[in-house]
């Protein structure tokens, strides 16, 4: 099985005629979340997963894989089927899942700062001089995160991302 090593998203900007790189670090849940998602896409029609399996080929936790599934599930991206012959596969087409719907449905909705976060009301916001700014990052990374794909991952095995 190909592993995604996804721990750095590197944006690339053109600012003031300058290179500025913005790194947003992933997390070893939602980089696992990735990898079961890709796992789960190479399946044939009618076939299922058994996290189990997975867990024995990717020498991820079994454990730690549950917890993942449980909340792919909740985020409607994955599905349960239940039996001797159950398993796990996709709800929806990989072409439809991006990296923002994986990253959010593991660690919540997306904010490059907390206060970003579902456009929380920061208490020092009347003194932040960089609001404006950080909103605007803010707004561009989210913007990319619904751009990428899980096909468009797995068509580039990509590492690094550069926009």
């Amino acid at each position: 099985m190909t592993k995604l090593y996804l721990y750095y998203i590197i944006l690339y900007k053109y600012e003031f005629e300058q290179a500025l790189y913005f790194m947003i670090k992933i997390s070893r849940q939602a980089d696992y979340a990735l990898q079961l998602i890709v796992g789960l896409s190479k399946l044939k029609k009618g076939e299922r997963l058994s996290l189990k399996m997975f867990s024995n080929k990717s020498s991820i936790s079994f454990l730690f894989l549950q917890k993942i599934a449980k909340k792919l599930r909740e985020a409607k991206l994955i599905e349960a089927i239940k039996g001797k012959r159950g398993g796990y596969r996709l709800k929806k087409a990989t072409d439809k899942i991006t990296l923002k719907d994986v990253i959010e449905a593991i660690e919540g909705p997306y904010g490059a700062t907390d206060c970003s976060k579902l456009n929380r009301e920061c208490q020092k916001a009347d003194k932040c001089g960089i609001k404006h700014g950080l909103g605007k990052l803010n707004s561009q990374i989210i913007k990319y995160l619904e751009s990428v794909t899980v096909s468009s991952m797995e068509q580039q095995k990509m590492s690094d991302v550069r926009v």
